[in-house]
């Protein structure tokens, strides 16, 4: 389902998932395109896409002006307002695509595990059936810190992305801890999957990973 066509309005009310691969960053401080860093011979979003790929549906998130002829085919969606970070992306899918939950997932996670996703999954489920009824789940450590991608969010929160991305309010910090109804769970809970939330978005970060013997050629 590609964004530079014509496309309907999505049916709501589908109750499934998708996963969302955000790839519209300007990785400034890394000083190239995180996304197409090697890491296990792959570029960083494709071993992610695949990972995630065991979970759902994956979709692409990219800037107004990406290279889609690079994409392998994945089905992609461009940002409708640009420079809005998480926020717009998120804004963009969830008027794109029809499934209600998306799992999100940054470029420079290559440590990302599908495992976690149905993790985060089967507590959504597990919350809903008790009557639950989050916005999202978002994983937090060290008091305020957030991850808000490695996240799950449910389309009710549309229309406060819609505000937000309108008036420029892209904190996502404060959607999640003060604006929606999301479940903030303590790293805590999912401390065996500690490495999925990894980022890589310096030289020194990729320099230090390469120092593992991962990237490949």
């Amino acid at each position: 389902m590609k964004r530079d066509k014509e496309m309907s309005m999505p049916q709501q009310g589908k109750n499934t998932v998708a996963m969302l691969l955000l790839m519209g960053g300007k990785s400034s401080r890394m000083g190239l395109d995180k996304a197409q860093l090697l890491f296990d011979g792959q570029p960083f979003w494709k071993k992610i896409a695949e990972e995630l790929s065991a979970c759902g549906k994956v979709y692409l998130s990219i800037s107004q002006t990406y290279d889609s002829a690079v994409l392998g085919g994945y089905p992609y969606i461009r940002d409708e307002i640009p420079d809005c970070g998480i926020m717009g992306g998120l804004y963009s899918a969830f008027h794109a695509i029809e499934e209600d939950l998306i799992f999100v997932c940054a470029c420079d996670m290559p440590f990302m595990d599908h495992r976690f996703v149905q993790w985060m999954l089967g507590r959504w489920e597990e919350d809903t059936h008790k009557g639950l009824c989050w916005d999202g789940i978002v994983v937090y450590e060290d008091g305020r810190r957030t991850y808000t991608t490695a996240a799950l969010y449910h389309r009710r929160i549309l229309g406060k992305l819609e505000e937000n991305v309108r008036n420029k309010h892209l904190r996502m910090n404060t959607l999640v801890r003060e604006e929606a109804h999301m479940l903030l769970l303590p790293m805590g809970e999912v401390i065996s999957f500690r490495s999925c939330f990894q980022n890589i978005n310096t030289p020194e970060d990729y320099r230090q990973l390469a120092a593992c013997g991962v990237l490949g050629s």
